[in-house]
């Protein structure tokens, strides 16, 4: 609730409340919104764990959280987190999902000016029984296609390559999906190797969708949040957890898909 409490008080002192459709505005979006040219991104986000830390490398993952393991393998390979260099040290902290060849799913408080100097790192992940990690691969990131559109914390970025073609890309799903949902989110928390949580869907909050038991750490923002049948359904944004549980929250890919040109297209 603190978070959720925050979130709000930022978007108040920020002006901005305008903006402010929910009081789980993430307030580094909230900073964007109020201040677009001048934004610069927070690496210090909220995202949180839910109790006690789930959370698995992608290559490690058991099937205990609710999906089978050939659920996580076939959707993992899509997903990347930014980076600011080439070189396999240099600092991820966001993460995102292929919707195309070229496109890239990801949240609006992630990207500010220098986007088109960064890169989405592939197959940054552990190599299973082992604590080396997978050859990584880096691609350019060309172009901001959309970024905030009515007010919604989401962006689409282009990447230089294609890199959809050898890593494959996640359909979207333009309806709601119900109550009770399982949900999974692959990510790189913290800017760590890549690593999955799964969980279900809670209730609706305005243009956001909150889900129970499933954990983020700073740097899974912008993760696409995947439906029990394998569809992109919402972009993670906001934390809300703590040791004694609660829940974190993502953006409606139903109110996406609605100001969003690029996702209609693709959804046509």
């Amino acid at each position: 609730m603190k978070q959720f409490l925050k979130a709000f008080i930022a978007v108040t002192v920020l002006g901005s409340m305008a903006y402010a459709k929910s009081t789980l505005i993430n307030p580094d979006f909230a900073r964007q919104l109020a201040n677009p040219t001048t934004y610069k991104f927070n690496k210090k986000a909220q995202e949180s764990i839910c109790g006690a830390n789930q959370l698995q490398h992608v290559s490690e993952y058991d099937g205990s959280r609710g999906q089978p393991v050939e659920f996580v393998a076939k959707y993992e390979q899509a997903v990347a987190a930014l980076a600011y260099g080439t070189v396999p040290n240099t600092s991820k902290y966001c993460s995102g999902i292929m919707i195309s060849e070229d496109l890239f799913l990801t949240a609006s408080h992630c990207i500010d000016s220098g986007i088109l100097n960064e890169f989405a790192v592939f197959n940054y992940q552990k190599t299973r029984g082992s604590t080396d990690l997978a050859a990584s691969e880096h691609f350019k990131i060309t172009e901001v296609v959309e970024k905030g559109l009515n007010d919604l914390d989401y962006a689409i970025i282009r990447i230089d390559g294609k890199p959809g073609l050898k890593y494959g890309f996640t359909k979207i799903n333009i309806a709601e999906v119900a109550i009770g949902n399982v949900l999974t989110i692959i990510q790189h928390p913290s800017g760590k190797p890549k690593m999955v949580d799964v969980g279900t869907k809670l209730t609706n909050d305005d243009d956001y969708f909150r889900y129970g038991d499933l954990d983020t750490e700073p740097g899974s923002s912008g993760s696409g949040v995947i439906d029990q049948d394998g569809f992109v359904v919402g972009v993670h944004t906001n934390g809300g957890c703590f040791n004694s549980g609660g829940s974190n929250a993502g953006v409606l890919m139903t109110k996406i898909v609605a100001a969003s040109p690029t996702i209609q297209a693709l959804t046509k």
